[in-house]
């Protein structure tokens, strides 16, 4: 525990004027009063014009590697202190927003959801969906901020967004809910805070309150307040800030002043709260679910890197089941639904093939939803080595999250498995969801493909030669192996059926080899992607269009030049015989354009000038 010390040393100063009070905050370092660690500094603010405001903020430096800042979610809602005194923490600040016991803001720990920021709210009778912000720490000890939106109760379904949805202040109906397409999925995230709304971001105030919805709630913009707020200074030190009578613009204000670039609001009013060690140094007696703490790195428990995952689920290609089971009505399964059977017999069971890779050893977790009727000891049977392990497993807790369900000595032999049987004494129905395999063993660290980035299908005119249709497919993709890396990878496309003078869809399929270092996956993956090819005929669409376009021959080998005028904006393909894009140039208004063509091939070339009126193409020679 961190103790006040009884010897008062002198104080330096820090003045700045903050205009949203028009006055001058005075702020006080009393780093030396408490047991804090290096790399931690407190300060304490006073307005002299004011005598009963109040501010505090901790900054932490994030580049001294004995600490770091977390949060932490508790299941019985304690003061900030206390929870702070619980955890061994140096200092922390309340957290996000909750109802009763439980957080309606993301608490994130490495690899699981302890709970999600709130992705709809009820306004004008009606759901409307919302993206919220929150603090993260990232792989590497990195802070920002970042607004996210869970697709599911999933880790892998965590993805942020460049902005929040485009809501004005009480909208007349609901925007879509995001889509993963949109985002981006957050997979280097370590440890996140939700809250909102957003206060700075790159480096200016950007208060998207409106946006976040928090319009129709409790949050005013115009009210002074305790305040709450956390964020990140350009030099990756946090700042963690408490006062007694801010309005949210003016936090965005000060937040600003302390040097930071990114900063969120976090729950205020009656919940606000800031502790050092296992004392108070502001509070309102309330006992809060959520807390971000500053603590020794220790107490971060970031795992080390995985040198093999691998996930199974029940819809997965392989997994076998017996029995009577039925998909549950409770939210939070993996991505195919949790599958529920009554107690019964180990006959009925879902067994998971694991097809490990090679020897080693693994560890195995387990996913279900929870709920008060499942069995205490569901039976969760472990084939490895050549022997069978039996773990009873209580899924009437740890729902929607990774159960640890132990580690193995495995052989990478096809007859291993783990098999969740219905075979349990106690509750009404076993569940069977999803099996994550991990390992660190460093004999495992090796790049097996797990993933292929899908490309994007194309629309050309009719007529349209295959070759020059399949050269506008992208010629590359990327695959990602199962420890996160990622490589791009030569496509070959071909469209076996396709007809250049019949209009409709045809696919093409596009191969590639795997690249050295990553080695196939158990069961092997197909190498290949598909994209969709439109023939289209557009109206007035004319194969003479443009025609009034030249192409000369110049001077010298090889040597083009393509004039003309345009009231629309053109692309000037040039392909080699084989379907290859050589060069791309864009054609608009009056316009000369010179192609030199490379001496390579055959000599042959051919130029296709597109646009809203049509294509033209055209043989060149560079002989």
């Amino acid at each position: 525990m961190k103790f006040l010390r009884s010897v008062f040393l002198a104080f330096p100063l820090i003045t700045i004027m903050f205009a949203a009070k028009a006055q001058t905050l005075v702020w006080q370092d009393q780093t030396s009063l408490y047991s804090l660690p290096t790399g931690v500094q407190l300060f304490k603010g006073t307005n002299p014009a004011d005598p009963d405001f109040l501010a505090y903020y901790y900054k932490v430096d994030m580049a001294v590697p004995a600490i770091g800042v977390r949060p932490y979610l508790v299941a019985n809602p304690a003061q900030v202190h206390q929870i702070s005194a619980q955890k061994g923490a140096y200092g922390a600040i309340n957290g996000g927003y909750f109802s009763g016991g439980t957080s309606v803001s993301s608490v994130i720990y490495p690899g699981q959801v302890k709970a999600t920021n709130v992705t709809s709210v009820v306004r004008n009778g009606m759901n409307y969906p919302l993206i919220r912000p929150l603090f993260a720490m990232e792989q590497g000890r990195q802070l920002t901020t970042r607004w996210v939106y869970h697709h599911s109760y999933n880790f892998d379904d965590i993805y942020y967004y460049t902005q929040p949805l485009p809501y004005a202040c009480n909208a007349a109906s609901p925007l879509p809910a995001p889509t993963k397409a949109e985002g981006t999925q957050y997979s280097n995230i370590l440890f996140g805070l939700g809250g909102g709304p957003q206060l700075v971001k790159n480096g200016q105030i950007n208060i998207t309150y409106c946006e976040e919805i928090f319009w129709g709630s409790g949050v005013l913009l115009t009210d002074y307040r305790p305040r709450t707020a956390v964020g990140r200074t350009a030099d990756n030190k946090a700042i963690l800030f408490v006062t007694n009578n801010l309005r949210i613009p003016d936090v965005a204000e000060l937040m600003l002043s302390l040097g930071c670039t990114e900063a969120i609001n976090l729950d205020g009013g009656g919940s606000t709260a800031m502790a050092v060690g296992n004392q108070s140094l502001y509070n309102q007696n309330r006992a809060v679910p959520t807390v971000l703490a500053i603590v020794h790195s220790d107490s971060l428990n970031i795992p080390p890197t995985p040198t093999f995952t691998k996930i199974i689920d029940t819809g997965d290609p392989g997994v076998t089941s017996a029995g009577s089971w039925f998909p549950t009505a409770n939210p939070g399964s993996w991505q195919s639904p949790s599958m529920l059977h009554a107690l019964g017999t180990s006959s009925q069971y879902y067994r998971f093939p694991l097809n490990l890779p090679a020897p080693g050893q693994y560890e195995i977790y387990g996913w279900w939803t929870a709920s008060a009727n499942r069995a205490t000891n569901t039976p969760f049977v472990i084939s490895h080595a050549g022997q069978t392990t039996t773990v009873p497993m209580n899924q009437s807790q740890q729902g929607s999250t990774w159960a640890y369900v132990g580690s193995f000595q495995f052989s990478g032999t096809p007859d291993e498995n783990v098999t969740i049987t219905a075979a349990a004494t106690t509750g009404a129905y076993v569940v069977a969801d999803a099996i994550r395999i991990v390992s660190y063993d460093p004999s495992l660290n090796i790049n097996i493909i797990s993933s292929i980035v899908p490309v994007s299908g194309i629309t050309v005119p009719l007529g349209t030669p295959k070759p020059q249709a399949l050269a506008q497919l992208s010629p590359q993709t990327q695959i990602v192996t199962n420890l996160n890396q990622v490589f791009n990878v030569d496509l070959q496309w071909d469209a076996p059926d396709y007809n250049a003078n019949q209009p409709g869809t045809y696919t093409a399929t596009g191969t590639f080899e795997l690249p050295e270092g990553v080695v196939q996956s158990n069961p092997p993956m197909l190498l290949q992607v598909t994209a969709p090819i439109e023939v289209q005929q557009a109206a007035g669409l004319r194969p003479e269009a443009y025609s009034g376009i030249k192409v000369i021959k110049g001077v010298g080998q090889g040597r083009y030049l393509i004039s003309g005028s345009t009231s629309e904006t053109l692309q000037l393909s040039i392909l080699s015989a084989d379907g290859r894009l050589v060069e791309k140039y864009s054609l608009s208004g009056m316009f000369s354009q010179t192609v030199q063509l490379p001496e390579n091939g055959n000599g042959i070339f051919v130029g296709i000038i597109t646009g809203p009126s049509g294509s033209r193409y055209f043989k060149m020679l560079s002989l």
